[in-house]
This record gives C-alpha cells, sequence and structure tokens, in this order.
C-alpha cells in the first residue's frame, strides 16, 4: 500500500532545529531492526515527523539517502493511519534499514508504535480526520 497525496498532506514534516533538540533529549524511544522512534507531545493536530540518517548508520551518501527515501515512505504510509495525531516523531535508521524489506520496516514502526503506546487503534478518542 502506497501513500495517497491526501495522506501526504496531512502529515507535516519537522524542520525547525528546536524541534530536532527537543526529541533527541526525549526519553519515550524504541529500537527496532531497521530504525529507532522517539517522539514528544506536539501543538499540532496532525501527526509530524523527521527521518534521521547518519554516517555511523551508511558511509556512503548513496545509501544514506536510499535509507532517508525508504524510511520516509514508510512514515507516510504508517503514521497517517497508525500514528496519534498529537505527536512528533523522530525515525533515526540503523545500518539494517537498507537491507530489510519494505513489509518488514512497516511491520517495524508499526510495532515500535504499538510498543510506546503511540497507535490511534490503541485509543479510539484519537483519528486523524481528513
Amino acid at each position: 500500500m502506497k501513500a495517497t497525496k491526501k495522506q501526504i498532506q496531512v502529515l507535516s514534516r519537522l524542520k525547525p532545529q528546536a524541534a530536532f533538540d527537543s526529541l533527541r533529549k526525549t526519553k519515550t524511544r524504541w529500537v527496532s531492526k531497521g530504525f529507532a522512534v522517539q517522539a514528544i507531545p506536539s501543538e499540532q493536530a496532525t501527526p509530524s515527523f523527521c527521518v534521521i540518517t547518519s554516517k555511523h548508520a551508511a558511509k556512503l551518501a548513496t545509501d544514506r539517502n536510499k535509507m532517508r527515501r525508504r524510511l520516509r515512505a514508510v512514515a507516510y504510509e504508517i503514521l497517517t493511519t497508525s500514528a496519534k495525531p498529537d505527536m512528533a516523531y523522530m525515525i533515526v535508521a540503523r545500518k539494517e534499514s537498507l537491507t530489510l524489506s519494505m513489509q518488514d520496516l512497516r511491520k517495524d514502526l508499526k510495532w515500535c508504535l504499538k510498543k510506546l503506546n503511540l497507535n490511534h487503534d490503541a485509543d479510539p478518542t484519537c483519528a486523524i480526520t481528513d
């Protein structure tokens, strides 16, 4: 399943440096095979996210870009349908995110949200409206 343009427009991207700094300091974190997910409450009504890849995860820039594209695609699919809407998410890539299948990445992100109690399926009062 690919994210539609309508779903992509609902989800916003984190840009300011202050958002990154506050996400780095948070204790709400879960690590899976392909990436780590961190989250903090946000003032926005829709979920927002950022994807971080470092040279530690992959030495070549082309590999880091591929990881970033893959994780962004998974985030657009899963966060629009399964994430709590009033949260900001940071997805930090790990070495395995380059080789894992897209299905495994989707499953990992859903699993991380479930473990952090951040999926809106667990809380029926939270829902993203179109």
